[in-house]
């Protein structure tokens, strides 16, 4: 059962370097195919591409490995709930309509709704 296990874990880490070596190839292909032609810039090798993507990533996304559990950057506000995403309107046809509202007359006198 460890050996299925060991074998699925190489596989995935086979696969992992087989993706990033096809997304750098591909990241090369296109800069070669419109850079150097658009924008009279440098036709890049391979390792000058992997270079340009790995300091893209830390330039735009950090060196970290990730924070897991990324609740801490929800804005949590009145303005995220689904209550939100109903219109003041909405919320207060919909609590008339309930009967959660007591309407008021134009003097002041309540209205009883059944």
């Amino acid at each position: 059962m460890k050996a299925k296990t060991g074998f699925k874990y190489a596989g995935f880490g086979v696969l992992g370097v087989a993706a990033v070596f096809g997304f750098t190839f591909v990241v090369m292909w296109l800069w070669n195919w419109l850079v150097p032609e658009l924008f009279n810039g440098p036709v890049l090798e391979y390792w000058q591409t992997l270079g340009l993507l790995i300091l893209s990533k830390i330039l735009f996304s950090g060196i970290g490995g990730g924070h897991g559990d990324k609740s801490h950057y929800r804005h949590e506000s009145k303005y995220c709930g689904p209550e939100f995403l109903k219109s003041r309107w909405r919320q207060k046809f919909e609590a008339k309509m309930n009967g959660k509202v007591d309407e008021k007359d134009v003097e002041g006198e309540e209205i009883v709704t059944e």
